[in-house]
């Protein structure tokens, strides 16, 4: 299990999902009002979350923030494996979680 919560645009809360849990949340997301995820560590860590919003037809936005705004991450992909690579490797804090994706800061 992860030690993760993730939240979905529906209202869902899913507390220690697994990773293949975890990507079957990923490759749902996509159709009207079930278009994004929140997920969040275990124990919280404030300003501290990677997201996902997906709109069917369209890529994939991945962000994250390691604290404050100047901290806060953003990328854009088709390829959902990527995306749930990236999350997964984030939720586990992997060395080289985010190395699959070209990331910029996002201005708040």
């Amino acid at each position: 299990m992860l030690e993760i919560t993730v939240q979905t645009e529906n209202g869902e809360r899913h507390v220690g999902v697994s990773a293949e849990e975890l990507a079957g949340l990923v490759r749902r997301i996509g159709g009207e009002g079930d278009r994004f995820l929140v997920i969040e560590r275990i124990p919280d860590e404030t300003h501290v979350f990677a997201q996902v919003w997906h709109a069917t037809d369209d890529d994939y936005t991945v962000e994250h923030r390691d604290g404050s705004a100047d901290r806060h991450f953003g990328a854009r992909t088709e390829q959902v494996e990527t995306v749930i690579a990236a999350v997964t490797g984030w939720a586990r804090r992997e060395q080289g979680w985010d190395d699959a994706l070209d990331w910029s800061l996002l201005k708040l």
